[in-house]
């Protein structure tokens, strides 16, 4: 299969390992994987190692207003002016009185033509966007011009946010017009379905995204006398509830529960949180440091006692699927302390595979760290379960393959959730 990817930027951003880790696995499945990228690389320090996988058959110019898009535009508008003009203007229907959602689809409209052309001349079999907002419009408008069929995956923001200003207006137009539509978890998968009539329901599914397992191994956890030792890896973000987890560090501290935080990331929160360490006089046990690769999430894993990271939903309706740091901590070996928020609860399962608690409740978390802190049992056999289900669940190269079995099957029922066999068989042994 010939499939264009229409990602947010090219190089693809560094938060979003889970749509290289994806492209990779097709490609190295023997399909061809071409690139339709929004906008320019984000020109992030932060490059993952794994992101050198990626060799795509070819790219579209991924400025968005280059003079090779524009000039495609062109050409599609002029030998197609029917088509679009009868796409987008059901698009900006469907954007209603939204202004924010009508700038979106204009600024996207030029890339959107120009790859309906480049798509039908490169023989591509299938569009795909990851997130449900921006790139799904290009993929849905290229689509309905060129006749080519096209699908998306929904992650977070890109179907949680209710501000205007982000909201994704034409998500029910997309989930109509799309041969199927992903979602990240269960949660995120119910909430596309209620939008659409019953009969139209199986063609959205569950797609876990999946991380490479055989960087993350599982190692025991190290040994040492002094505090335990905990990590956060995460965007600096209030979604990802890093305040709580400084209020829970200060608590700790006056319980006399010896801990040492090391939080990686980079994101508009930082000063904050800075200040934060500052005023709470946590600057000797917590250290802020900047945003790492994969290969440095990997070995910061191994040299951790425990995974914190204290989700929510915030002020915008935003939250998290499922964090991908989740699984790399599982697949270490290591228990993960969170809270119950979107999709959370299907990885990290309470008392299983790691700790929940509730959002925005520094005491009850600091009380669950405390906890696991004192039980080195406990967080070894959280551990090992939270590796058997990373296995089972996120292992990159299995769901990526699935996902290629779906786009390829004809339309029917919901499938079983990408990366979970038949209920019968989801818990038989893997081999190795």
């Amino acid at each position: 299969m010939r499939i264009a990817y229409v990602i947010p930027a090219y190089p693809p951003a560094p938060s979003q390992p889970f749509v290289v880790n994806e492209m990779v696995e097709v490609q190295d499945a023997g399909h061809d994987v071409l690139i339709v990228p929004l906008r320019a690389d984000p020109r992030s320090n932060v490059r993952h190692g794994t992101f050198a996988r990626l060799r795509p058959r070819a790219v579209l110019a991924p400025a968005l207003f280059a003079p090779r898009v524009l000039a495609l535009a062109l050409a599609t508008l002029v030998t197609r002016p029917l088509r679009v003009l009868r796409t987008l203007f059901a698009l900006h229907r469907a954007a209603g009185l939204n202004p924010w959602a009508h700038a979106r689809l204009a600024a996207i409209t030029p890339k959107a033509l120009a790859a309906a052309w480049w798509v039908r001349r490169a023989g591509v079999e299938r569009l795909h966007a990851h997130f449900a907002s921006q790139t799904a419009d290009c993929a849905g408008i290229a689509s309905a011009i060129s006749g080519i069929p096209f699908s998306f995956t929904a992650h977070a923001y890109d179907i949680y946010s209710t501000v205007p200003q982000v909201r994704n207006e034409t998500l029910r137009w997309k989930l109509a017009h799309a041969a199927q539509a992903f979602a990240v978890n269960g949660f995120a998968a119910e909430r596309l379905r209620r939008q659409l009539p019953a009969a139209e329901r199986g063609h959205v599914h569950v797609a876990y995204v999946g991380i490479p397992v055989e960087l993350f191994q599982a190692t025991p956890a190290p040994t040492h006398d002094g505090p335990l030792e905990l990590l956060c890896v995460a965007r600096f973000q209030e979604k990802k509830g890093l305040d709580t987890l400084l209020d829970a560090c200060a608590r700790l501290r006056a319980e006399n529960v010896p801990v040492r935080l090391r939080i990686h990331g980079e994101g508009p929160l930082r000063a904050a949180l800075a200040a934060q360490i500052e005023r709470l006089a946590l600057g000797d046990a917590v250290v802020l440091g900047e945003a790492i690769p994969q290969e440095e999430v990997a070995r910061r894993m191994q040299a951790c006692d425990l995974f914190v990271l204290p989700c929510r939903q915030d002020r915008t309706g935003d939250m998290d699927g499922i964090p991908t740091v989740f699984m790399e901590a599982m697949a270490t070996g290591r228990a993960v302390v969170s809270c119950p928020v979107s999709g959370v609860p299907e990885l990290v399962r309470d008392g299983e595979t790691g700790v929940l608690v509730p959002s925005d409740d520094a005491a009850a978390l600091a009380g669950a760290i405390a906890r696991l802190a004192r039980d080195g049992e406990l967080r070894a056999r959280l551990g090992r379960q939270g590796r058997a289900l990373v296995e089972r669940q996120h292992d990159q190269r299995r769901n990526a393959r699935r996902l290629i079995e779906l786009m390829n099957a004809p339309s029917g029922p919901a499938a079983p959730p990408i990366g979970l066999r038949p209920a019968a068989a989801v818990d038989a042994p893997r081999g190795r």
